[in-house]
């Protein structure tokens, strides 16, 4: 999609449930349904493929609404009601906090009017999503829509090979040394990453909150979320490490809800890079089936 490209929205801003300023962009379609949009590690509220798709869900009356969370870029200042500032960013955030976020974005809709929400994520935004549905039971959300939930555990071990545990302990030792919010050096130097200590271990380790959202090996939050739920996985997606049947299995036998509805985009990267209006249309299509 060539550049300059133009959105009909309203740039907003709102607070966090513990008074972070934030902002986002909100495309109005009329209406009570709102969909959400969260971003993955180092993204942001203007991924411009995911506001061109948007598009497809304002034709049907859904609004959407994109923020950055707090792990918005890689590090970046957020400000408090206080004018205090908070050094966060993919780097430095704590996963939990994810829902001190979302929670803030649907208060903000709630008092536009909205009253059905449905939450979009994008690669680690899956796993926010679905902690957020999971931990808060909010009655508002009414559906999950994953794009390209991957395994952020068995990524970077496959990644880092022999070398994974080595710097899993040096995390560990860092965190134990009260460091845990420094940045793990080292693993920059090898991969040009840049977390903090407490940032890596909460992906890179299958005990933490993090690591259990999206464990293939036994998906048991995965499978407490009874809402609808809507997955897409792309075929040409370097994260999925395994073929696409043995996700689509998993994620079958371990869903108890309402209604699930996997979908394979062929010739598709982790972003569906060129497929965002298709993508967004099936979502649309999925939402009004609810």
């Amino acid at each position: 999609m060539p550049l300059p490209k133009f959105f009909n929205g309203t740039l907003v801003f709102f607070v966090t449930e513990d008074s972070l300023k934030t902002a986002g962009f909100l495309m109005d379609a009329g209406g009570k349904d709102a969909a959400i949009i969260v971003h993955g590690m180092g993204g942001t509220f203007y991924k411009d493929g995911f506001l061109e798709g948007a598009k497809e869900l304002i034709s049907r009356g859904i609004s959407v609404m994109t923020f950055n969370t707090r792990g918005a870029d890689i590090v970046k200042d957020f400000r408090d009601l206080q004018g205090e500032h908070h050094m966060l960013g993919t780097a430095f955030e704590k996963f939990e906090d994810t829902s001190k976020d979302i929670n803030g974005a649907i208060r903000f809709l709630r008092e536009k009017g909205y009253r059905h929400v449905h939450l979009i994520g994008h690669s680690t935004g899956c796993q926010k999503i679905l902690y957020y549905a999971w931990k808060s039971k909010n009655p508002m959300v009414k559906s999950l829509i994953h794009l390209s939930p991957a395994e952020d555990y068995e990524i970077w071990k496959n990644e880092l090979g022999e070398e994974f545990s080595h710097f899993v302990s040096m995390a560990k030792d860092m965190v134990a040394r009260g460091r845990g919010d420094k940045l793990h050096l080292p693993l920059y130097e090898k991969t040009g990453e840049l977390w903090s200590a407490s940032r890596f271990l909460s992906f890179a380790t299958r005990n933490s909150m993090e690591g259990q959202m999206f464990n293939y090996y036994g998906l048991k939050i995965f499978s407490q979320v009874k809402i609808p739920m809507q997955i897409f996985l792309g075929t040409e997606d370097p994260y999925f490490l395994k073929p696409l049947e043995y996700y689509v299995d998993k994620l079958q036998r371990s869903y108890r809800g309402e209604m699930l509805k996997i979908e394979i985009i062929p010739d598709a990267d982790h972003s569906f890079h060129g497929r965002e209006r298709e993508v967004f249309r099936r979502i649309g299509v999925f939402v009004k089936s609810i």
